[in-house]
């Protein structure tokens, strides 16, 4: 049962990395926030947080992006997810509300890593701000979408493949 667990770990976290790298062509169209929020609800948060932290790390080493500045900016981003997620929504199922959700988890996401920017970058935080913006909305956007579209989907398989129903 504890290597079956670690499997879909690795595999879940697996997913989350490749598909970031698959529609990494796409300026921040990405499925990870509604990934987060569906491994949220269906792993809990410690499991999901062991995926966000294996992805961070995946992520940082293949990008090579992997510094002491950015690195905890990206965990910490992520890990509000399930954070939320399990606390004050852990009885939301509705994927309209989840898909509302996913845009604050964007640009919190996105309004977090303003921080260590300015540091590595030695910009403006109106400078920066005014350049993310519109990819913050494109996060934003994807996200929302995502959700309201695969979440009830892929909520079904997940349970079937957890032996959940």
């Amino acid at each position: 049962k504890k290597k079956s667990v670690r499997l879909i770990l690795w595999f879940f976290a697996a997913i989350l990395f490749a598909q970031e790298q698959v529609l990494s062509f796409l300026p921040n169209i990405q499925l990870t926030v509604f990934l987060l929020i569906l491994f949220a609800k269906k792993l809990g948060f410690i499991k999901t947080s062991i995926i966000i932290i294996i992805h961070v790390l995946l992520d940082n080493l293949f990008m090579g992006s992997f510094n002491l500045i950015y690195v905890p900016f990206m965990a910490i981003g992520w890990l509000i997810i399930p954070i939320t997620i399990t606390t004050i929504m852990k009885k939301v199922e509705n994927p309209l509300i989840l898909a509302i959700a996913s845009i604050f988890f964007a640009l919190t996401y996105s309004w977090i890593f303003i921080i260590p920017n300015i540091i590595i970058l030695n910009v403006s935080f109106w400078d920066y701000l005014i350049a993310d913006i519109i990819f913050e909305i494109i996060l934003a956007i994807s996200s929302f979408i995502s959700t309201l579209w695969l979440y009830k989907p892929c909520s079904k398989v997940i349970n079937m493949v957890l032996n959940k129903d």
